[in-house]
């Protein structure tokens, strides 16, 4: 999901892969300024449309980039191994948030979501059962949201450590 003036050029090299531009499916929002819950709307319906429809879906935010695949795999064999969960989501700090993995029992919640709400309080309701995945400490940068000046300046701190390693 992208907001309608992303000119998508983070996206360029996966636009332009042979690999993978076959399985990229660009979402536009037109109402992503009204709040999380739009985007959220947007990326379900989307995933409703498509065959085969899914058994769950991956929630994750554009401003976390150092989440890593392991991370979505964690959640996704949490999932695999308990079909009863309607969830399974991430906690750093006892603060739970993306990403997270949503079983199709909750799109209807998801699609129900309203304003700047996310699936949060989704996961707090005893009409759902779901697992919190605690990340420890190693993985407080790598779910980093990068919402104003300092949590920018920790990821270009981190971008910089990780361009050094190579």
């Amino acid at each position: 999901m992208v907001r309608p003036d992303d000119p998508l050029t983070w996206l360029q090299d996966i636009r332009e892969s042979s690999l993978y531009a076959s399985q990229l499916n660009i979402v536009v929002c037109e109402e992503a300024s009204l709040g999380m819950s739009y985007s959220i709307r947007a990326g379900v319906d989307a995933a409703l449309s498509s065959l085969p429809l899914p058994d769950a879906v991956v929630i994750g935010l554009g401003d976390q980039p150092f989440v890593t695949a392991a991370m979505v795999r964690r959640l996704l064999v949490v999932m695999e191994e308990n079909p009863v969960l309607d969830f399974a989501a991430s906690s750093m700090r006892g603060v739970v948030m993306p990403p997270a993995v949503i079983r199709y029992t909750m799109y209807k919640a998801l699609r129900g979501l309203k304003g700047d709400m996310g699936a949060r309080k989704l996961f707090a309701s005893p009409d759902y059962t779901g697992e919190i995945i605690e990340f420890g400490e190693e993985a407080a940068e790598l779910l980093l949201d990068v919402d104003d000046e300092d949590s920018l300046g920790q990821a270009v701190r981190r971008y910089r450590q990780i361009r050094g390693r190579r």
